[in-house]
């Protein structure tokens, strides 16, 4: 042994004997990575599919920016994929090349927002990547569709992008099999669909069109696969036989497609966003109507005379819409939870919505600019005018509202939970209708139904019928009660401390409803009477909801004056509102002296029910009642939830735990996963196959570690390439256990396991511990080693079908 060459180690192995000059590393650089005519095929195909599969996500963004993400990070996936697949490294590799691509490239391509020197990833840039890839998808599903294509959300089709091609061109590339193929690119498929919205985004381009582009490719592959011999059949009879196929498809789909289940579209697609309820209830916020008084005269806030809002685009006499108020419950009218019949997502009417909304309807397209001066409007509620098609706000917490922002695009209500306050400003793109008009139309055709079915309004039966006259319509009716209101009503707002008036209560509860309609003359001021006229509507069976809003005056400033309450009624063309001028009496009016008096002692011998929940208020002025809320979120506050935590907790958490528990967690996976195989092939099935599984994963393993174990060799060469003497006696061992008579016994299996674990401990003692860090991670030897029965007979020893044993017998 002394005079023959020792054997090379690991180590020695992945030391080149000779330096290649430049022009040889350069073409073996270009050699590498250059595709031939079936890479081009399966590139070309992917690029196809891939841009199929993207279209999905035209119903859910709005804009061209999504386009350019996805875009981006499907030619990156492209060239990721090219790369793992020209190094055959394992599919790890792929996950962490995407990783790295996604954090580099996903703030230049998509989050482009606080980019340091328009380039370089910043921490929030990583935060926002971090989040969209995390809990930006629930955020996503749960937005009105289409989503402003100009924030975080953007990452999302780059990474969509991203992932799409690297998968499909993986897969392509790296197997023969055709139906993992087919499965892979239907499985995205239908991830696009079930991604999408209720309204398809192309079912020529993404049914036929795809289905098409997948039967070519696989034609293609399966020709490719395919050895001349095999090709029996002439082109003039494949060709036959397609057509054939084609038609009979063809006619099946005619004559059976409109008895399958699922042929109704808008009834059978189903979606993630339509299973999903937006993490959002409008009930936690009480009703603005009931806090009217305070932009009264007087009130403690002071707001009647204050500017509360200076509005630029909008002529006087329109309307900004606070909220509309659909749903009342015996305590208050307020924001309803639902959207109307018809809507294409019905049950999520609040969607959190971007800088731009894909809204439709009648009017011109203004832009409107509202801005809020010191000791002006300070509320959830945000004041808008006409179709909202876009809001962009402006000022240091413009980020801020901006993504807090909710909205019911069939009540035209908007509301911010991180509350207006003065000094913001923001610019709305809305579409405008002229100014309402302030006579009631003497015909209008009204739908028929309630919005308030359940509640028990018995006590306005007598009033309604007396105060309806002789009118036979359901308009006619609406417009005699106004009418009466606004002719026979007094109007007030409960007077000074000191004031006789004091006996006229805030509120539209049950209790205040019933007394003021119980009483002689009916005395109140918007609230009371706009209330009263929507339940007396309800109740005669027309739909009927509160708006309250303002009333733009001349100068563009909103004061507290300007805040008003009225009804809208639903028609065959949409809602007809009723402005405060049909039914609520002049301020001038005042109550009689007598009904004073009998106001109070209806008062002191009648106590009204009490109302289910007392809204905050009524009871306390506007900044006690918000401070009582904040303080009801801070305490309910659940210390699991991120947003709760500082910062810096935020960042360790998302940036080095739980990267770290990631990695951790692959990493252990993956190895009890190759020791348990291991484990199961050396100990199941017959005792000769248990000894070829023994070596088969032995080999696999060398080659992890960077062994120079070439395909095709013999086991005895192989050995020789482990680098491990004892490697070529237990190669030996082996053989004989395989290719020997008999089956040899278990016993002397069990020690040739233990043998050659002993041999792939010495391996791994002799390499370096990055390269056992990467043979841990490589998921190669998962796949290696099938077998079949050998001479292809049931009943003879099994035993794997590879070069390196059909060399060795």
């Amino acid at each position: 042994m002394s005079g023959s060459n020792p054997i090379p180690t690991v180590r020695e192995s992945w030391i080149p004997e000779e330096q290649p000059d430049a022009k040889q590393r350069t073409r073996s650089f270009f050699s590498r990575y250059a595709l031939d005519r079936d890479g081009l095929v399966d590139l070309g195909f992917t690029v196809v599919v891939t841009a199929l599969l993207l279209l999905g996500l035209r119903t859910g963004f709005i804009g061209w920016q999504w386009v350019l993400a996805a875009v981006g990070g499907a030619v990156l996936g492209l060239l990721v994929a090219h790369i793992v697949v020209s190094h055959r490294w394992s599919v790890l590799a792929t996950f962490v090349g995407l990783v790295v691509v996604y954090f580099l490239f996903g703030g230049p391509l998509a989050v482009r927002e606080d980019l340091i020197g328009g380039v370089i990833p910043s921490g929030q840039t990583l935060s926002d990547l971090l989040g969209a890839a995390i809990v930006g998808w629930k955020k996503w599903l749960t937005m009105m569709p289409p989503v402003d294509a100009r924030g975080p959300l953007v990452a999302l089709p780059f990474l969509i992008g991203l992932v799409s091609s690297a998968v499909v061109y993986s897969v392509a590339r790296s197997t023969r099999r055709l139906w993992l193929l087919a499965v892979v690119v239907l499985g995205l498929l239908a991830a696009s669909i079930v991604l999408g919205t209720l309204a398809p985004a192309g079912t020529l381009l993404q049914g036929a069109l795809l289905g098409l582009v997948l039967l070519a490719w696989l034609v293609v592959r399966d020709r490719r696969s395919r050895t001349k011999l095999q090709n029996g059949a002439g082109t003039r009879a494949r060709l036959v036989t397609g057509a054939a196929l084609v038609l009979v498809a063809a006619l099946a789909a005619t004559l059976l497609g409109p008895l399958l289940p699922g042929r109704d579209a808008a009834e059978a697609r189903t979606v993630v966003r339509s299973q999903l309820e937006p993490p959002f209830d409008i009930a936690e916020y009480p009703s603005p109507l009931a806090g009217f008084r305070k932009y009264t005269e007087p009130n403690l806030a002071d707001l009647y005379d204050k500017p509360l809002l200076e509005v630029e685009g909008l002529d006087a006499g329109h309307t900004l819409r606070i909220a509309t108020l659909d749903r009342y419950d015996g305590s208050a009218w307020g924001a309803g939870n639902r959207a109307e019949e018809g809507s294409l997502d019905p049950g999520t009417a609040f969607q959190q919505v971007g800088t731009r909304i894909a809204a439709e309807g009648p009017g011109e397209e203004r832009r409107v600019t509202v801005t809020v001066p010191d000791g002006g409007w300070s509320d959830v509620w945000l004041p808008t005018a006409g179709v909202l098609r876009g809001v962009e706000f402006a000022g240091p917490r413009a980020r801020e509202l901006s993504r807090q922002m909710w909205l019911n695009v069939d009540s035209r209500t908007a509301i911010v939970p991180a509350q207006l306050r003065p000094g913001d400003r923001y610019t709305m793109t809305a579409l405008v209708t002229p100014p309402p008009a302030t006579e009631l139309p003497e015909q209008l055709d009204v739908d028929s139904g309630s919005l308030i079915e359940g509640y028990d309004g018995g006590y306005l039966d007598a009033r309604v019928d007396a105060w309806t006259g002789d009118a036979t319509s359901g308009w006619q009716q609406v417009r005699n009660i106004a009418a009466y209101m606004s002719r026979e009503g007094a109007y007030t707002d409960g007077g000074e401390k000191n004031s006789y008036e004091k006996v006229y209560l805030a509120g539209h509860s049950t209790g205040r409803i019933a007394r003021f309609v119980g009483s002689t003359q009916l005395a109140g001021n918007d609230e009371q009477f706009a209330a009263t006229l929507a339940l007396a509507a309800n109740r005669l069976g027309i739909p009927t909801r509160v708006v309250m809003g303002a009333i733009v005056p001349e100068d563009g400033v909103v004061k507290g004056k300007d805040v008003h309450a009225w009804v809208e009624v639903r028609s065959t063309d949409g809602w007809t509102p009723v402005l405060p001028s049909a039914f609520v009496p002049d301020r001038n009016k005042k109550p009689q002296q007598q009904q004073i008096q009998t106001e109070e002692q209806r008062v002191g011998a009648q106590v009204p029910p009490p109302a289910g929940v007392n809204p905050p208020s009524v009871l306390q002025g506007p900044e006690q009642a918000q401070n009582d809320t904040d303080l009801r979120k801070k305490q309910t506050r659940n210390p699991l939830d991120p947003a709760s935590w500082p910062a810096w907790v935020r960042y360790l958490v998302f940036f080095v735990v739980l990267p770290a528990l990631l990695l951790l967690a692959t990493y252990a996976t993956i190895r009890g996963l190759k020791r348990r195989r291991r484990r199961r092939r050396a100990t199941t099935g017959p005792t000769a196959a248990r000894a070829a599984h023994i070596w088969q994963d032995l080999v696999a393993d060398a080659r992890s570690l960077g062994a120079p174990v070439t395909k095709g060799s013999t086991n005895l060469e192989q050995a020789s390439a482990l680098g491990v003497p004892a490697a070529v006696a237990l190669a030996a061992r082996g053989n004989a256990f395989v290719f020997g008579p008999g089956e040899p016994p278990e016993d002397a299996v069990e020690a040739y396991r233990v043998e050659a674990e002993a041999v792939r401990k010495e391996m791994r003692g002799q390499a370096s511990r990055w390269r056992r860090l990467r043979s841990d991670v490589d998921v190669r030897p998962l796949f290696a080693g099938r077998t079949q029965p050998r001479g292809g007979r049931r009943g003879r020893r099994a035993v794997p079908q590879s070069p390196a044993v059909e060399g060795a017998r």
